[in-house]
């Protein structure tokens, strides 16, 4: 090779190789403080936060672990929040593993933070100050915030770090502290452990994660970790794993709870769980991005089992929620808990152990307790969320009525919540209906409609091991009812509509003296010991509903011998009774004439008595029949076309007709108000 050319090659490699000296000298002996500002500008634009540096900012890249060290770092909150940092630490230093950067993963041999604070906030609009969102999102259907997607963590330390969460969505309050520390010589199952304490809705709460060790973590395997949460009464054990560490939008675990009512979990799932009895559940869930997926559900609710599956998606602003659940065995006292009915006896997971604590029903003005349930629907909750949720039991227990099947389909869309079917079948018969409820006002507008179908009475046994039915026959009923309210209680104070029961034949027996403790020859009925039976030919009851009383329109059961009818109403908001029934023969010879039968008391507790102060007067058959019967017909169309076609109802109309002129087109007006 030439010397000059050699000469010029050596002189351009000793320049590079010293321009590299000077660069490496340049950088080790640089003050990076200097760069503090350029740092804190970029970092503020990218993030859309003002981003500040007040201490240190040291680098070490020289090294197989470049370290990098910031102290004093806060970062603000956006514009619209209140004065005060979103995070703030006094030290956070972080070591990066260059050989698995170079490889294309990135890995943090060590994450130290010492005293971060940092402060959630989401507004009632969904808004919240970890987002992008500087103004109130204008979609409900906006998406949701995806899960965080965090590398590979070897050695993690946090001291005395601070956590606030403010949901003023969810009404959720959450103050917490937070320590974690792995001893580097720790490999064991439990090597990382955080331990979070503060307060959920105004009750403790109390987190506690730990993980296997950190030091041997690989980015391909799965990374196991158990989870302990005890908020409340309400305690969720779970163990599983981080599919691909640390991506939490991919978990796997099994999971266990317990507590005393299924509602309470909304703080904690955002989930607006329906009123339970005690609960122990356990389910295997998988999280795949905002889609989870809970399988494997086995558990109890009260003393009913429960199984099934549930599927939950928070892509978007409100979450949605799918699920098909199953119990082999149902106690009816369980699923009343749904209306928010509290003295339920099959609640306690132990027998006798939630006794004491039940809280007892609301009481009247007059102090007696209310057979209605007065829980409140959480409107706000109903609102957060849709759902589609089909439930079928298969053995129902529910004391003296043989339910042998429920089906209940709810569904939950923009705040209305939709029960269609709800139906429960009995071996004869079966009631059924459907219940709209409306949640997009303060109070909800409600609407039900539901009927019984060729019930069999005989099903409806009285009390004691040889128990009688009361009232034989088969019973066909309906009720329309429209109302305000969020409680059962509160939407019968309020209610408006219709219910008519019609028994087109049967028999009044001996039971329904022993239930009731009416004298039955006080309405002119004589059961002789031979025949403990007095058959019916048709029985119609219609109440009118109206502004939360329920007024006896028509009540009537006829007898061979005897026309039974009756006249009072039901105020729905006390719970009062002012109802009076009376017998008039149809063959004055046969009987003489008896007071009639006043029902007072609340419909938890009546009070029967003859009145006695009272007598009837003797005639008067043909006006009651002419007066009371004419509009049976479209009352039974009411419930059941079919019905104005049974012979001993028809038999009845038509002796209506035979007995008075005074047959005039009164026939459909009195039930047109039930067709709203």
């Amino acid at each position: 090779m030439n010397p000059r050319r050699r000469r010029i090659l050596l002189y351009t490699a000793l320049g590079v190789v010293g321009f590299f000296v000077v660069l490496i000298a340049a950088v080790s002996l640089m003050d990076w403080d200097l760069l503090r500002g350029p740092v804190a500008r970029l970092a503020s634009t990218k993030s859309g936060r003002h981003v500040s540096i007040a201490g240190h900012l040291r680098v070490h890249l020289w090294s197989r672990a470049p370290t990098i060290t910031i102290e004093g770092l806060r970062v603000d909150n956006p514009p619209w929040e209140i004065p005060r940092p979103l995070l703030q630490l006094q030290r956070l230093q972080v070591q990066v593993e260059l050989r698995s950067l170079l490889g294309g993963h990135l890995i943090l041999r060590q994450v130290e933070l010492d005293q971060p604070d940092l402060y959630l906030h989401q507004e009632a609009s969904g808004r919240a100050n970890w987002t992008n969102e500087n103004t109130a999102p204008t979609s409900a259907t906006a998406p949701a915030a995806k899960p965080f997607n965090l590398p590979a963590i070897h050695e993690l330390s946090i001291d005395s770090g601070n956590v606030t969460l403010v949901d003023d969505l969810q009404k959720l309050r959450i103050k917490g502290t937070v320590q974690a520390h792995e001893e580097a010589a720790d490999a064991s199952a439990q090597a990382l452990h955080i331990q979070a304490h503060g307060t959920i809705n105004d009750e403790p709460l109390a987190v506690d994660v730990s993980g296997g060790s950190l030091l041997a973590l690989d980015p391909q395997h799965p990374y196991p970790f158990k989870l302990s949460i005890k908020a409340a009464q309400n305690e969720v054990d779970a163990s599983g794993e981080v599919v691909k560490p640390f991506n939490l939008a991919q978990i796997e675990l099994e999971a266990s709870a317990q507590g005393p009512d299924l509602a309470q979990l909304f703080y904690l799932t955002n989930l607006a769980l329906p009123n339970s009895p005690p609960y122990q559940l356990k389910a295997h869930i998988s999280r795949d991005g905002q889609r989870f997926t809970v399988r494997e559900i086995k558990g109890v609710l009260g003393r009913s089992d429960i199984a099934g599956s549930i599927d939950v998606d928070v892509s978007h602003h409100r979450p949605s929620l799918t699920a098909n659940l199953t119990s082999g065995h149902l106690f009816f006292a369980d699923l009343t808990a749904l209306t928010g009915t509290r003295a339920a006896a099959a609640g306690s997971l132990t027998p006798g152990a939630a006794a004491a604590s039940t809280p007892q029903p609301e009481k009247a003005a007059d102090g007696t307790r209310l057979l209605l349930p007065d829980a409140h629907l959480e409107v706000n909750r109903v609102r957060a969320m849709d759902a589609d949720v089909q439930f079928k039991a298969t053995s129902i227990e529910a004391g003296k009525v043989p339910f042998s099947m429920v089906n209940i389909h709810v569904k939950l869309k923009d705040g209305v919540l939709v029960l269609n079917p709800v139906q429960f079948e009995m071996p004869e018969g079966r009631l059924s209906g459907a219940i709209n409820i409306d949640a997009r006002q303060d109070v909800p507008a409600v609407r039900m409609d539901v009927r019984a179908t060729d019930i069999k009475l005989d099903q409806l046994k009285g009390s004691g091991p040889a128990g009688t039915a009361p009232v034989g026959g088969v019973l066909q009923a309906r009720a329309v009812v429209n109302g305000k309210g969020d409680s059962v209680h509160d939407l019968m104070s309020d209610a408006d509509g219709s219910l008519v029961a019609v028994i087109p034949h049967g028999d009044i027996r001996s039971a329904f003296a022993e239930l009731t403790g009416i004298d039955l020859a006080g309405v002119g009925l004589f059961l002789t010991k031979s025949e403990q039976r007095a058959p019916i030919r048709c029985g119609v009851a219609r109440f009118n509903l109206s502004d939360g009383t329920a007024n006896a329109q028509t009540l009537i059961v006829d007898t061979q011998n005897v026309l039974i009818t009756g006249h009072g109403n039901v105020n729905l908001s006390s719970e009062a009774l002012d109802l009076t029934i009376q017998g008039q023969p149809k063959k004055f010879h046969l009987v003489r004439v008896r007071a009639p039968v006043d029902i007072r008391g609340h419909l938890i507790k009546p009070s029967i008595l003859p009145d006695k102060g009272q007598l009837l007067k003797q005639g008067g058959i043909a006006a009651a029949l002419g007066t009371l019967l004419t509009p049976v017909a479209a009352l039974l169309a009411f419930v059941d076309p079919g019905l104005a076609k049974d012979q001993d109802c028809s038999q009845l109309m038509a002796q209506a007709h035979t007995s008075s002129p005074a047959t005039s087109a009164a026939g459909s007006p009195p039930v047109a108000a039930a067709r709203h």
